[in-house]
């Protein structure tokens, strides 16, 4: 009964995968729907479901040619999302709003980054707002403050909490029309953030936490079912030493597919190892790439 679960399984991910994959094919652009450029890799939190601790990459920030090398690459292509971070806390880099205002004085048409808070003072949230900042996303992996703190040390809870009130009444000070969200990872109840949010953010997202490593953390169940990863045809993350990693959840640059100080982001983009790993992923065959090959990302 178990093998022909699995075998059912695998023909319907076998299916799942070429019918996306398909789809995801003609769809592909000549550049990619979004660029994530890790200006820094440095990160001031501890979060137990983390594996920053132990990445071996060196830690650094970009450096500003670099920057405007890719940027001017975007704005050449039209490239409608430019996302100024990776794996790391994009507010360690003190040139963040430089680089937002950089960005946007080149016609890149929406701006964002993912922070998880902490360093959101109000001079901060002053910077990015005259620079021209379109989204931020504050990350919460735990809806409690008991599960907060217990899953992002050194992290406080109210402080985050407060610093996003504070950004949002210096956007509507301004008449900014910058996006705030809140991206809220929990296994538990959420009443406690939207209580301590609402009607004060531009909305919320809920999803599963993703366990990079063996920490214990719970998350949901994941499907018998796989799917190709959208992001292989629609994201290109450059890291802070030029290399382009396969995704963002590749912490420590295992798959690089080349280097934009060597190559223009639109011919890495179509390259010979780019299309190899799209067809492994359109036919289910993930388990070949090394940090694939137990992402929960394609399962849920």
């Amino acid at each position: 009964m178990v093998n022909k679960t699995k075998r059912n399984s695998g023909k319907l991910s076998r299916i799942s995968c070429s019918l996306a994959g398909s789809a995801f094919n003609l769809a592909l652009s000549k550049f990619p729907n979004t660029v994530r450029i890790e200006t820094t890799n440095a990160c001031n939190a501890k979060c137990v479901i983390c594996p920053h601790r132990q990445m071996r990459r060196p830690v650094c920030h970009m450096d500003d040619a670099l920057y405007e090398k890719i940027i001017d690459e975007c704005s050449k292509y039209n490239c409608g999302n430019v996302h100024l971070h990776n794996f790391g806390e994009p507010l360690l880099d003190k040139n963040l709003a430089k680089r937002v205002r950089y960005a946007k004085e080149k016609g890149i048409k929406r701006v964002v980054i993912f922070s998880n808070g902490s360093l959101l003072t109000a001079d901060k949230a002053d910077e990015l707002v005259d620079a021209g900042l379109d989204r931020i996303k504050v990350s919460f992996d735990g809806a409690t403050q008991e599960e907060f703190e217990r899953i992002r040390p050194p992290l406080k809870f109210d402080t985050i909490i407060e610093n996003i009130k504070e950004l949002v009444r210096i956007r509507d000070l301004k008449k900014s029309p910058l996006k705030i969200k809140v991206a809220c990872c929990s296994t538990s109840d959420k009443n406690e953030t939207i209580r301590s949010l609402e009607n004060c953010v531009d909305g919320f997202s809920f999803g599963k936490i993703h366990n990079w490593t063996d920490s214990g953390m719970d998350h949901a169940e994941k499907s018998a079912i796989r799917k190709p990863c959208s992001r292989v045809w629609q994201t290109f993350t450059v890291l802070s030493s030029a290399k382009v990693a396969l995704c963002c959840l590749d912490y420590e640059g295992q798959v690089i597919l080349g280097d934009v100080n060597k190559t223009p982001i639109s011919k890495i983009w179509k390259n010979e190892f780019y299309r190899k790993i799209r067809l492994l992923h359109k036919t289910a065959q993930q388990d070949q790439i090394v940090i694939c090959k137990s992402c929960t990302k394609s399962f849920w």
